[in-house]
């Protein structure tokens, strides 16, 4: 299995032992607001209060895994499988990993594609002598 790259927002996600790849896509946030009907700043809020449903969790990261997937089978998860994985796994564990992704997102830290962008360089003062 291909590991997750940090540096292309691509962050892990482990279920029953294994490693699923995810991606925060404009496409796959597309896609989790249509199933779920919530905009993605309703879904930072619902995340950030712990009030994600098992159903919700499971249409989040499964889009999430599709956007990051590499191959068929992690392209065919489905939402329902996912949600009883992250049931198994702790629910507040997945809900907390997708709600920093889904913020992430809203916050305008990645690209189209789901890609972390670049942290912006901060400035100290100005340059020169005193």
């Amino acid at each position: 299995m291909i590991e997750a790259n940090p540096e292309r927002g691509e962050d892990d996600l482990v279920l029953a032992g294994v490693s699923y790849r995810m991606r925060p896509s404009h496409e796959a946030i597309r896609a989790i607001e249509k199933k779920t009907g919530f905009s993605l700043l309703e879904l930072v809020r619902l995340g950030n209060a712990s009030a994600l449903t098992t159903d919700h969790v499971g249409i989040v990261a499964a889009e999430f895994i599709r956007a990051g997937a590499e191959t068929e089978s992690m392209r065919a998860v489905h939402p329902d499988r996912i949600a009883d994985l992250a049931y198994e796994e702790g629910v507040v564990v997945v809900t907390a990993a997708l709600t920093i992704l889904l913020a992430d997102a809203a916050r305008g830290g990645r690209t189209a594609s789901g890609e972390r962008k670049a942290a912006a360089a901060k400035t100290t003062g100005t340059a020169g002598a005193a």
